[in-house]
């Protein structure tokens, strides 16, 4: 696995985050319709997860551009997707039934995304280090 293929993961990782995020909220009434419950209301801590699901979306298509310069956006995407999936994983376990099992596939993606980003940053870090040193300027 080189280069081309890790770009390829933040190019699949960054339309997950923004084709989902559409399509969650798209499909808002129907993935809750479907567990038997109502969407959140108000709708803004709902909306606003949303945002930032989206948001990280945008700061995978970064790292597609430039994996090397934005390997920070990779750290911040690891305990993004960890922090989202523990949080996620903990509430249906302590709250059965108040959350759509749909939310399963996003939280499985996440960790799916999460040993892909830490395997890049593994190969990001023996690649760099068999480069050899740029002369800073100054």
């Amino acid at each position: 696995m080189g280069d081309r293929f890790y770009k390829g993961v933040f190019l699949v990782g960054a339309l997950w985050n923004l084709l989902g995020g559409g399509f969650i909220v798209v499909a808002t009434q129907w993935i809750f319709s479907s567990a038997g419950l109502q969407p959140p209301h108000p709708s803004l801590y709902y909306y606003a997860w949303i945002g930032l699901f989206v948001t990280f979306g945008i700061g995978y298509l970064m790292v597609y551009r430039d994996p090397y310069g934005n390997k920070n956006i990779v750290i911040l995407g690891i305990i993004g997707k960890l922090a989202f999936s523990a949080i996620f994983i903990y509430s249906m376990m302590a709250l059965p039934g108040q959350a759509p099992a749909f939310f399963l596939i996003p939280v499985i993606g996440d960790l799916v995304f999460v040993v892909l980003f830490s395997m890049f940053l593994n190969f990001a870090r023996g690649t760099t280090a068999s480069r050899p040193q740029q002369p800073s300027a100054g």
